[in-house]
């Protein structure tokens, strides 16, 4: 048994966890007090995530552990978005604190995008991913498209390093590929950059699962907590955003 499965047969309940709204509220919750003007709001520039309260862990044990992760989107045009950070763990993580600390990081550390900054924010959308119902595949194509979120892991025969990447579900539908096409771009997001023939794809072990995920917008996500962050002054008196620090 593997460490994730050892972990699933820990915390079942962790595996029967549906993505919620309130999930999402929370990232935008920790990103707003992040990037607020100190000024504006009387805090500095660290947010203390323990002066939150994560809604979503009403109704949920504190020992509840899940891999995750939480994807930043910003509009293009109105139904239109564009990837502006990702980040999340295979390992299960408790969900307590987990959410808030990749929703930072997603937005702050991942390299491929400079950190976001404030006048992105009325433009993003927070996506939260669980990770469930791991399952190892006979071979590299063994999963389904729309369906399973892939791991692939292999080693290069030229010196014997090890690579291994993710894709979550949506992937492969948002880019319209099919399993070929997500396979070929996943081995080169490793790292791997040598010919793939037959044998090469063989060789990679490979395991699939299934994630659920819930999107919000920031507009939504106004509407929840009933007024705007961009608008707030130093008389704010919103305390689910507006921190004391």
């Amino acid at each position: 048994m593997n460490p994730i499965e050892e972990e699933q047969s820990k915390h079942n309940d962790a595996f029967k966890l549906e993505a919620s709204p309130e999930m999402c509220y929370y990232c935008f919750d920790v990103l707003v007090n992040e990037l607020l003007d100190p000024n504006r709001c009387g805090k500095g520039p660290q947010s203390k995530l323990a002066a939150l309260n994560p809604q979503y862990m009403e109704k949920l044990s504190e020992s509840v552990q899940t891999p995750l992760f939480v994807t930043w989107e910003k509009r293009k045009s109105l139904d239109d978005y564009t990837l502006r950070g990702c980040i999340g763990t295979l390992s299960p993580r408790p969900l307590e604190s987990a959410i808030g600390d990749y929703a930072l990081n997603a937005a702050f550390k991942d390299r491929r995008f400079n950190p976001i900054g404030l006048h992105e924010l009325s433009h993003l959308r927070v996506g939260v991913s669980l990770l469930v119902d791991y399952e190892n595949c006979n071979h590299v194509f063994d999963w389904e498209v729309g369906v399973h979120g892939v791991i692939i892991k292999f080693t290069d025969p030229r010196d014997m390093m090890m690579y291994s990447a993710t894709y979550l579900p949506e992937v492969a539908i948002e880019q319209k590929w099919d399993k070929a096409q997500t396979i070929d771009s996943l081995i080169r997001k490793a790292g791997y950059s040598s010919v793939i023939d037959e044998k090469f794809l063989e060789s990679i072990r490979c395991r699939r699962y299934k994630s659920s995920k819930c999107r919000v917008s920031y507009q939504e996500y106004v509407v929840k907590v009933g007024s705007d962050p961009l608008l707030c002054n130093v008389t704010c008196d919103n305390k689910r955003w507006c921190v004391s620090m």
